[in-house]
């Protein structure tokens, strides 16, 4: 029987970028230390090369288990980068990392804690689908933005610091594919797991809006956000998933996929959030620290 127990999730670290939001971190890992859960959660970008290390060991006192997924940050390298492109770094170095500071890597496997919840994690991807027919309708040189992900003003910078030999979109259909066999194994053995995500894994969680998306900027963002085989298999699944939790849009969010609850943490470069988890009840309280005014 699972005993009740307290998780905190946080997302969108980005130790290393900002001196502001590095103070928010510091002070996010001192609550914390006084207050210790059982289980930390991380969703992605936690710091691009070894800043990633460094934001790992910030947590290396807190006394319970540790898990995360990366974000696209996590996977920048540089030309000649001595880890690797940005595949290996995604399928080694990073996993060597998480284990060197005691984390749990979720996107090698679900988490299983004794007694407590099991988390089924993954990066997640974006293959266009959320925004694809609407930019061939809008967008004459959809392809060329998408190709060098070109917005009005200046690119994502994942155009310039993934490097990998292969594409969005296959790169989306691997990270599916193998979340989709861990999620099946956790549910297959009767649970309901944690979902724990970078990129949004439904547009529920994506950027808030009123109205449609801009034309091209909104369209591209929803682009290079997340994925509709994603959100299909989640809503095959819902009735067996207990809670999910993203990041990556620094938008907080809460939404459905059919049944399953969704939450997007919503922390920025300058100030960060923190959302306590009461299981399995799954009461949610929200901390911010800094200031989320610019």
């Amino acid at each position: 029987m699972t005993a009740p127990c307290r998780l905190a999730v946080t997302a969108d670290l980005h130790w290393g970028q900002n001196p502001r939001g590095d103070q928010a971190t510091l002070a996010l890992r001192d609550f914390l230390l006084t207050q210790p859960p059982e289980l930390l959660l991380l969703a992605g970008d936690q710091g691009t090369a070894g800043h990633f290390d460094e934001c790992l060991a910030l947590f290396q006192d807190l006394p319970c288990p540790k898990a995360l997924v990366p974000g696209n940050h996590d996977l920048w390298v540089e030309e000649d980068d001595s880890r690797g492109d940005s595949l290996t770094v995604y399928r080694e170095h990073l996993p060597r990392v998480c284990a060197a500071h005691g984390f749990h890597y979720l996107d090698s496997g679900p988490l299983v804690v004794e007694g407590g919840p099991t988390v089924v994690g993954t990066i997640n991807w974006y293959d266009y689908s959320w925004s694809l027919e609407r930019l061939r309708e809008l967008v004459p040189d959809y392809e060329r933005r998408l190709r060098h992900k070109l917005f009005t003003r200046g690119r994502h910078n994942d155009a310039r610091f993934i490097r990998w030999p292969l594409d969005d979109v296959r790169f989306t259909q691997q990270v599916v594919q193998t979340f989709e066999q861990h999620l099946a194994a956790a549910t297959g053995r009767g649970e309901r797991p944690i979902v724990v995500a970078h990129h949004p894994p439904f547009y529920g969680l994506a950027f808030p809006r009123e109205g449609s998306p801009s034309v091209p900027d909104g369209l591209l963002w929803d682009a290079f956000s997340g994925n509709a085989t994603m959100e299909q298999l989640l809503s095959r699944y819902a009735d067996c998933i207990s809670v999910i939790f993203c990041g990556h849009t620094h938008r907080a969010r809460e939404n459905f996929v059919s049944c399953a609850p969704g939450y997007n943490v919503g922390g920025d470069y300058h100030f960060k959030r923190l959302l306590i988890v009461q299981w399995p009840d799954l009461a949610v309280e929200a901390h911010v620290f800094g200031d989320p005014v610019r």
